[in-house]
């Protein structure tokens, strides 16, 4: 059977949500998936290689045999690309690719791969996608956001590369469709996807539950200060509130797994906070979310002895209101190995949406 590679029209399009879903129920049809993710941009260091997350995540997630560092056979530092363009070599490079895979595929009758953005993404160093599904034999898969015009003039620029490589395209998954858009955009870009030649294979709703992100991410991915509260960090965030505005307009905006953004002299906001965490209908809300206090401000002993008795986790940053909220405004946490209940909605998601099984027939060939 032909390896399946999972490209995309762009950075955090969700083929690791796909991949996760795809992986599960593949395993409950009884095949036995490995996976491969060849070129790697984020990355982490593993007993001293560097591995990119995805491969840690799917590794950790579904005890697959293969080590980290042969799953991210090619992970990018920084640099590399500079040091590769004045000295260009990319045969070791596809050697320890061609490598990697084919232990993993001696393991396994098929093989996911996840690619690295859109189809050109590599091309740098002579590894695009589209070049390295060519060197896998791969058939290949492009996952794309939700919507009609922007999904189909990108799917376009991808399709033109991949078929550049002669490497057959199954079709397209729409990812993070709106619901209340859901109907149409699947009407509509199932034909669209027709007159590039190509199928429209899923189109995978919008949840929230696969956006959220816990309170102990933000502290580890921005840097920030834990204040307190340190035993409700994982408290899931599904909503943000910048409270600069006065108490009673705050109310308005509070609901369950809300992070409120605050300056950390705004002593009327906080107070409210420790008010209405103590009963009523609010209480639940505010401790299920979580509170960052901003420009480096804390409130004085007495209000800061409340909120160390309150149980709500509160994170300090020296950045003010504005900053925090500018660089949250399009947070994009990826799903780790301990997020088991975003890793069994992703099952769900893939089973109920995704045709996995006229790719599995067309695979075959």
């Amino acid at each position: 059977m032909k390896p399946l590679y999972i490209s995309a029209t762009g950075q955090d399009s969700g083929k690791t949500s796909i991949i996760c879903g795809l992986m599960q129920v593949l395993r409950r049809n009884g095949y036995d998936p490995g996976y491969i993710k060849p070129v790697g941009q984020r990355y982490v260091v593993w007993e001293v290689h560097n591995v990119d997350e995805d491969a840690i995540l799917v590794w950790d997630a579904f005890k697959l045999p293969e080590t980290p560092e042969i799953m991210s056979p090619v992970a990018i530092p920084a640099g590399f690309t500079t040091r590769y363009i004045e000295n260009p070599d990319v045969k070791p490079l596809e050697d320890r690719i061609l490598s990697a895979y084919s232990t993993i595929s001696r393991r396994h009758p098929f093989v996911l791969v996840e690619g690295t953005g859109h189809a050109g993404v590599g091309s740098c160093f002579n590894l695009s996608n589209a070049r390295v599904a060519q060197m896998l034999g791969a058939k290949a898969v492009i996952v794309a956001p939700g919507g009609i015009g922007r999904p189909i003039d990108e799917v376009a620029l991808s399709l033109n590369l991949f078929r550049q490589y002669n490497v057959e395209v199954l079709g397209v998954i729409l990812n993070k469709t709106m619901p209340e858009k859901y109907d149409k955009i699947k009407r509509i870009t199932s034909k669209g996807f027709e007159l590039l030649g190509t199928k429209l294979l899923g189109t995978m709703p919008y949840q929230q539950q696969l956006s959220s992100y816990t309170v102990k991410q933000i502290s580890e991915e921005f840097n920030y200060g834990v204040l307190c509260g340190s035993e409700s960090l994982h408290n899931k965030i599904e909503h943000t509130v910048v409270a600069a505005m006065e108490p009673q307009n705050v109310l308005h905006h509070i609901e369950p797994h809300t992070l409120i953004i605050t300056p950390g002299d705004r002593i009327d906001n906080i107070l409210l906070t420790l008010v209405l965490s103590e009963s009523g209908e609010y209480r639940e809300k505010l401790l299920s979310g979580g509170l960052i206090l901003t420009g480096g401000l804390k409130p004085e002993t007495t209000i800061l002895s409340l909120l160390f008795k309150s149980r709500i986790p509160v994170l300090t940053a020296s950045d003010d209101t504005f900053e925090i909220t500018a660089a949250m405004k399009d947070l994009n946490f990826k799903i780790r190995s301990d997020d088991t209940d975003k890793i069994s909605a992703t099952y769900e998601l893939v089973r109920e949406n995704i045709d996995a099984d006229y790719m599995l027939e067309r695979l075959q060939d």
